[in-house]
């Protein structure tokens, strides 16, 4: 029995004993998949899978076989994809949300799936070639060095996954595309060369460059007939590859046309948006002006947000990433508000839970003078002018992290200045009835609110009695 299929017994028979016993090996180390190191190690063996998949074909069709450093190469790839083995068998999975870290279950796992793969890849073909003699023999039996290419499938998840979470989506989709249509023609190239020889005589980049280009104008169906074939093996094989050229165009064009078009997302909805927008506005007769502030108002939204309602989107999440996203978005602002210093932790997370995302355009009179209010603002992003009641004497300029409107919350009294915004404004709103609702739910902390609002309501009678004498 050869090493090879004893290897693939023995490995069969451990998949079997799996369902009935448990293994005997234990190894404390245990490696996560998000860990830096292991992220490090999956580059270094895609990279590894990349090069093997380009090398390796050319130095079958030009026989590099006394190349000392390829010879080293490919037993670097061995050693490699070995030691792969060893770290994918102790790697952590999710499953259904949850970390394994059972060995039972990741070797089972990894016996089940990717373990085949691995093992074909790792065996050191070349070396038993060149101990055997083999390696500078031709014919069909050097096609078996091409194990290392059983390394690709795996090593293109790993492109698509340290990719998916840098590069939008579509994007890395049409990179795979081309570079799996590129290598797709690297290994046609090479079995052009292998079935058609050198009859010209040409130097190996040479003819490579002839072979590539005899590729590229058979798969895109251009074909000029400069290169022809000759015998029936290279007529059957030209008839093959043009078949595959005629469903890999069809292929290419509809997938590139769809990635183009779903490239940004978000952008083609918004388009469409704002077009259904416009319709009704013209349908309606709005002024003009009217329908410019309404279309710049979308498109603040879109340079600030890329279109997205953010509070549609936190209610979309879960409560404890709710939580998550929110305190991290306004913590900073709550934190400076005077009312709310010495608020419990569950307090300040209630409230910040509360608050709601509006957008006001420049010269938007957010408060008047006058009117009684009901809530507070929190400005996230842009500026707001306070001022007098007739709007001719400004009283000052509040920017990003600074808040108004506070007494409302306590007293709920008319506005003492009226404040409009300058720009775009970003601002988070919360309303006296939120506020009293969750403000039930902590009395302790609410006794401070009141004796907060009795103060504040005396300082306020104190400075109407002053105007009043003077």
């Amino acid at each position: 029995m050869t090493p090879l299929f004893r290897l693939l017994n023995i490995a069969a028979i451990l998949d079997q004993a799996l369902d009935f016993k448990e293994i005997a090996i234990d190894i404390d180390i245990m490696i996560q998949p998000e860990n830096k190191l292991k992220q490090g190690w999956d580059v270094i063996v895609l990279a590894a899978a990349i090069s093997a998949a380009i090398v390796t074909p050319l130095s079958i069709i030009f026989h590099l076989t006394r190349f000392s450093l390829l010879n080293l190469f490919n037993g670097l790839l061995v050693i490699l994809f070995l030691v792969d083995i060893v770290v994918s068998s102790n790697t952590t999975f999710s499953l259904h949300g949850e970390i394994i870290s059972d060995r039972k279950a990741i070797t089972k796992k990894y016996l089940r799936g990717w373990f085949w793969p691995d093992l074909i890849a790792a065996l050191p073909v070349g070396l038993l070639f060149f101990i055997s003699g083999l390696l500078t023999a031709g014919g069909p039996l050097q096609l078996l060095r091409l194990n290392l290419l059983f390394k690709l499938p795996k090593a293109s998840r790993t492109l698509s996954r340290t990719g998916g979470a840098r590069v939008n989506p579509a994007i890395l989709r049409l990179v795979l595309l081309v570079f799996w249509i590129f290598l797709a023609a690297h290994f046609i190239s090479c079995s052009w060369i292998l079935i058609s020889g050198n009859p010209d005589g040409l130097d190996p980049v040479s003819l490579y460059i002839r072979s590539f280009y005899w590729t590229i104008t058979t798969l895109t169906t251009i074909g000029y007939g400069d290169i022809t074939p000759s015998g029936n093996i290279q007529t059957l094989f030209v008839v093959l590859i043009e078949l595959i050229g005629a469903g890999m165009y069809g292929l290419i064009i509809g997938n590139i046309a769809n990635l183009i078009a779903n490239i940004d997302v978000a952008k083609s909805q918004y388009k469409e948006k704002l077009e259904k927008i416009n319709t009704f506005l013209k349908y309606r007769n709005i002024p003009v002006s009217m329908q410019k502030k309404i279309n710049n108002y979308y498109s603040y939204l879109w340079e600030s947000r890329r279109g997205y309602d953010e509070f549609s989107v936190l209610q979309d999440l879960p409560d404890h990433l709710k939580v998550s996203v929110s305190l991290y978005l306004n913590k900073e602002i709550i934190e400076k508000v005077p009312i709310f210093q010495g608020a419990g932790e569950d307090f300040i997370k209630e409230i910040i839970l509360n608050l709601t995302p509006v957008v006001f355009t420049p010269g938007d009179s957010i408060v008047k003078a006058g009117e009684v209010g009901f809530d507070m603002y929190f400005i996230s992003k842009g500026s707001v002018d306070v001022m007098s009641a007739d709007e001719r004497i400004h009283y000052a300029t509040l920017g990003s992290g600074q808040f108004f409107g506070e007494i409302a919350l306590l007293l709920s009294m008319p506005r003492t200045a009226t404040i409009k915004a300058r720009e775009y404004c970003d601002l988070y709103r919360l309303d006296k009835d939120t506020f009293d609702r969750v403000l039930s739910r902590y009395p302790e902390f609410a006794e401070t609110i009141t004796a907060m609002a009795e103060k504040r309501s005396s300082e306020i009678q104190a400075a109407s009695a002053g105007k009043k004498d003077q």
